[in-house]
């Protein structure tokens, strides 16, 4: 039994590891990825906030869901995925990492006012590649579904691309969007990390390795 205890104890302390090689590698990705696209926020109050390590670093476990999400996406069905930022970037980046072809948007509240909602597509010259495509649209999270129903919307008009699908990682507590009808028909499909199910002691370890492996090429 002591010896089981031991052993025990040192996978979870090599697990704990690796959770904090993960969300570290990530956030450098994360902070020098936003680094291209920080002038476009040069006016805001409000500093950007990796939220994978707001909602999960101080339970020292990396959201291995995300990771089981993602890897569970058919990427041939797609031509790309579309970041809405900044509350996408850090799965974005994970996507990126797992082969996905990446573009970016600005959508969200300036200056965190309700009701102040902005949409840019001039940050990344790429954009233009999604015309007449199958697209996924990347956020962190919704309450309403206003800003990735506005992202939906402009890429519609503006590219013409197919019915979007769009990845969280989680609904809002509270919120309207995941009951509202009108919004969720917007989408043919909507990924939500944490409706995952719950993956193995080992299966966490195999992700987190490769992971972690693929960002630090």
């Amino acid at each position: 039994m002591e010896n089981l205890e031991k052993t025990t104890g040192r996978e979870m302390a090599r697990t704990t590891n690796l959770d904090k090689q993960l969300f570290q590698a990530l956030d450098r990705a994360a902070q020098a990825k936003y680094k291209q696209f920080a002038l476009a926020y040069a006016q805001d109050s409000k500093q950007f906030i990796n939220k994978i390590l707001r909602d999960y670093e101080a339970s020292e476990r990396f959201p291995v869901h995300v990771l089981q999400t993602i890897k569970s996406i058919p990427k041939s069905k797609y031509d790309s995925a579309v970041c809405i930022l900044r509350g996408g970037l850090p799965y974005s980046l994970l996507f990126e990492a797992d082969g996905w072809k990446m573009h970016y948007v600005v959508c969200g509240r300036k200056n965190e006012e309700f009701g102040n909602l902005r949409f840019d597509a001039t940050i990344d010259p790429t954009l233009k590649k999604i015309q007449g495509k199958k697209v996924l649209l990347i956020e962190n999270n919704s309450h309403t579904g206003n800003s990735p129903g506005t992202v939906a919307n402009e890429l519609t008009t503006r590219y013409k691309i197919q019915q979007p699908d769009l990845f969280l990682d989680y609904f809002c507590p509270g919120g309207s969007f995941s009951s509202d009808k009108d919004k969720l028909a917007q989408y043919s499909r909507i990924y939500v990390a944490r409706e995952a199910d719950v993956a193995s002691e080992a299966e966490r370890q195999k992700l987190i390795k490769e992971f972690l492996t693929k960002l630090e090429k």
